[in-house]
């Protein structure tokens, strides 16, 4: 009798953080969670966003990749040979991230128009939930927004009533230049400790939301949305090769989680830089519930409100619909 090989799946990294820091898959990359036929294998970091210049993720020759779904739900639009996987790997709360001006004469949403943000990407995820969120939740009229981008949009910006332009010269975080004075308004995720200090600390910018704690959480309660950035993405023809494959990994992936979650409530809390932080984590449980929840059906609303506003700011030419996104072997999750 022949024992088959197994499958060996390699895990890619976007960007330059560290390679899988990610709490609740920590488990899984430790090799703690074993998935029966499968060798998982951490591939390492890449160049930041490279695997957008990189043929083999275009033609889908590839395993698992970790990216911001901003950018996967366009390149699957375009074409791309990709799947996404139901795991929700990174989540922040996006109305931390909206910063204005002190000077501008900017005190709630409506008056963002007209105004200038800056932004690392027209499609990164924080900035099509905050764009979304101003628009229906605010009334704001997205046309009447201009967004400033470090770079050029990834793929075509379909809504040509948008008012897009790239920053040219020398290159800046997009706090920095709100902090300089350069627009109005800016959003996107900051993982500059020193900047977050330098935006909390300045008498020249403000929050525009100063409750932002309490809105995240109503946002949560409301609408069962704590907003996802990344999301597990597969290789187009590894999942046609093996298209049991999306389930096996979607089930070693919420294991993962849940031993994650033993490890913070057990033997695993040890030594942390934040005090009590076991029994926060507790009370966060029972205050909010399962923030970190994997699956389509847990993130129904959450997938569908991404899907719309993807389309209508004009970073998909329709409107996708959950079968086309995600593998066909993990929407009964």
């Amino acid at each position: 009798m022949t024992t088959a090989k197994p499958l060996e799946v390699s895990l890619e990294a976007q960007g330059t953080l560290p390679n899988f820091r990610y709490e609740t898959i920590l488990p899984l990359v430790q090799g703690r969670v074993p998935i029966e036929g499968v060798t998982l294998k951490p591939s390492g970091f890449m160049e930041s966003a490279g695997y957008f210049d990189n043929p083999k993720f275009k033609d889908g020759d590839f395993g698992l990749l970790d990216a911001n779904w901003g950018d996967v739900v366009p390149a699957m639009d375009a074409g791309w040979d990709m799947v996404c996987l139901p795991v929700f790997i990174k989540r922040k709360p996006v109305w931390n991230y909206l910063w204005v001006r002190t000077d501008r004469g900017i005190n709630e949403p409506k008056d963002l128009e007209g105004k200038t943000f800056s932004t690392g990407g027209y499609g990164s995820a924080i900035t099509i939930y905050t764009r979304g969120f101003l628009q229906h939740d605010h009334g704001v009229d997205l046309h009447k927004l201009n967004w400033l981008l470090g770079a050029p949009a990834r793929f075509d910006i379909h809504d040509k009533d948008m008012h897009v332009e790239v920053a040219t010269g020398e290159r800046k975080a997009p706090m920095q230049r709100l902090m300089d004075g350069e627009v109005d308004a800016c959003t996107g995720d900051i993982t500059d400790a020193a900047l977050w200090s330098a935006l909390e600390s300045s008498s020249q910018v403000k929050r525009l939301f100063p409750d932002y704690q309490e809105r995240n959480q109503k946002l949560f309660k409301e609408k069962d949305i704590y907003t996802p950035v990344h999301i597990i993405l597969m290789g187009g023809k590894l999942n046609r090769e093996h298209p049991e494959l999306a389930a096996t990994l979607y089930d070693a992936f919420q294991r993962s989680k849940e031993t994650a979650v033993l490890d913070a409530l057990g033997d695993g809390a040890g030594p942390s830089l934040i005090p009590h932080v076991r029994e926060r984590f507790r009370d966060q449980q029972t205050e909010w519930g399962d923030l970190w929840k994997h699956g389509i059906s847990a993130n129904k609303n959450t997938i569908n409100t991404f899907l719309d506003y993807l389309h209508e700011h004009g970073l998909t030419k329709s409107r996708l619909g959950v079968e086309q996104v995600f593998a066909a072997g993990t929407l009964n999750t």
